[in-house]
C-alpha cells in the first residue's frame, strides 16, 4: 500500500501535459472506438459526453487521480467553449459506460514489452515473469462493502473496503499483464491457477514460497513454462542426484503417501 501511495505522488509531480500526451499515445481513438464496437456502446449517441471521450475520462481519473471530476474534464477539454458539466452528469456518463468497454480495451492494449536487449527483462533467453498480489482501497459503497468487504475485525471494521489484485508481472518493464481482483480476505494461493494459465513455453516464472504446491507446479510444467521458486523449511526433498555445483535433482510429491511410493513426482533442482 505504501509503494502505492508513493507512485500516485510521484505520478502527480508530473507536468499535466506530459500525462496527456501519454494517455492519448498509448490508448489511442482507433482502439477505444474497436471496442465499442465490440460491446455496442458506438450505437449510443450522446453529444456532450460521448463513449469514447469518456473511455479517456475515467482512464484519466488514475492519472489525475488528486483533482475532482470536473478539473479532470477541464484537463481533457481545455479549448471547449461550453461549461463543464456537472459532477452528476460525468456519474452517469461514467455509469453509462460500464466495464466492458474498459476490461476488452485492456485486453487489446496491455502487452508485454520487454526485449532481449532490456536489463532484467530475459535470462537465457526466457522472458523474466513475476506472480504477486497486493491489496488497495476501493470506494466506501455498499455494494462494494458487501462484494468486497472490509479488512478488521468484527467489532471494528476497516474505514475502506478492499480488494486483492494478483498480477502476472513482466519483470523487466513493471507491465501488470495479466490480473486477477478479488475480495481482500481471499488467498493468493487460491487465486494463482487462473492466471498460470496464460504462462507461455518461453516464460522464467518467480514467485515466492506461499504459492510453492504440486498442483502449480504441475500446471506450471503443462504451459511448459519454467519456474524458479523459493521454498518453505519443512518441506521434505530427498536428493536423487548431486549436481557438481553443488546443487541436487529431488521429486516433488502430491502428498507424503504419493512420496512412501516413490509415484508421481516432478523433477525438481534444488539449490541452497
Amino acid at each position: 500500500m505504501h509503494a502505492t501511495q508513493r507512485e500516485i505522488a510521484e505520478l502527480t509531480q508530473l507536468p499535466s501535459a506530459e500525462r496527456l500526451l501519454g494517455l492519448k499515445r498509448i490508448i489511442a481513438r482507433r482502439d477505444i472506438q474497436a471496442v465499442l464496437r465490440q460491446t455496442g456502446h458506438d450505437r449510443a449517441f450522446c453529444r456532450r459526453l460521448p463513449a469514447w471521450f469518456m473511455v479517456w475520462y475515467v482512464l484519466a481519473l488514475g492519472l489525475f487521480c488528486t483533482d475532482c471530476y470536473r478539473q479532470v474534464y477541464r484537463w481533457l477539454q481545455p479549448f471547449r467553449r461550453r461549461g463543464v458539466p456537472g459532477r452528476s452528469t460525468l456519474c452517469e456518463a461514467r455509469q453509462r459506460l460500464g466495464v466492458s468497454p474498459l476490461r476488452r480495451l485492456a485486453d487489446r492494449v496491455v502487452r508485454l514489452l520487454g526485449t532481449p536487449a532490456m536489463d532484467g527483462a530475459f535470462y537465457h533467453g526466457m522472458r523474466l515473469m513475476a506472480l504477486d498480489s497486493f491489496v488497495v482501497d476501493v470506494p466506501d459503497s455498499v455494494a462494494n462493502a458487501r462484494v468486497f468487504g472490509r479488512p478488521g475485525s468484527g467489532r471494528t471494521p476497516g474505514a475502506f473496503p478492499q480488494v486483492r489484485v494478483l498480477s502476472l508481472c513482466e519483470t523487466g518493464t513493471h507491465v501488470l499483464w495479466r490480473s486477477l481482483i478479488k475480495p481482500h480476505r481471499r488467498s493468493e494461493v487460491v487465486m494463482a491457477p487462473t492466471l498460470l494459465r496464460q504462462l507461455t513455453p518461453d516464460m522464467l516464472l518467480l514467485w515466492d514460497r506461499g504459492f510453492l504446491s504440486y498442483a502449480n507446479v504441475a500446471q506450471v510444467r503443462r504451459r511448459q513454462a519454467h519456474l524458479l521458486a523459493r521454498i518453505k523449511k519443512n518441506l521434505v526433498f530427498t536428493p536423487t542426484r548431486r549436481l557438481a555445483d553443488g546443487s541436487y535433482l529431488a521429486q516433488l510429491y502430491p502428498s507424503w503417501r504419493h512420496r512412501d511410493r516413490q509415484a508421481g513426482g516432478i523433477t525438481v533442482r534444488i539449490i541452497e
